[in-house]
């Protein structure tokens, strides 16, 4: 007889440590959420950080040019201005087309010396979306995680 008690308690408590383990495997799952949910929370208290939403690559024409292209405009306009006309009208002809030439050379430097840029836009953690403007190729991707310090990507 004490055998058959000693055995129906052995089998009572595996099976109350059957369920107690299988009750504990149903709810590995809630607690992973609760720990993924958390961490979310976490990362949203990151004023500083954010998501790549998108980005688009393309060149910008130089906003200075060295110089080169408004003396080299400047002589070839000056040059020009100065075959027109006769007295101070030779004189003002040269001046203006120097004038005229050191701009349309300052332009045509700043069109052939292109950089390319890239627009990287970011949701930020509270919700807000802004566009930074980095030099160079695209280096980010789509659902990126990225943090701002000082004003740029890092």
């Amino acid at each position: 007889m004490k055998q058959l008690s000693h055995r129906i308690n052995s089998l009572r408590n595996r099976t109350i440590l059957s369920i107690a383990a299988l009750a504990l495997l149903g709810m590995a799952p809630l607690a992973a959420e609760a720990r993924q949910q958390d961490h979310g929370h976490a990362g949203s208290h990151c004023n500083n950080c954010g998501t790549v939403v998108s980005t688009h690559t393309y060149e910008r024409k130089a906003e200075h040019g060295s110089g080169v292209g408004v003396a080299t405009g400047a002589v070839i306009g000056g040059l020009l201005g100065n075959q027109v006309g006769r007295g101070n009208g030779r004189s003002l002809a040269t001046v203006a087309g120097a004038v005229g030439g050191g701009y349309a050379g300052n332009e045509i430097e700043k069109r052939t010396h292109k950089t390319m840029m890239t627009d990287v836009r970011v949701r930020m953690s509270n919700g807000t979306v802004r566009t930074f403007t980095e030099a160079g190729a695209d280096r980010r991707h789509q659902g990126q995680q990225v943090r701002v310090v000082d004003g740029h990507l890092n």
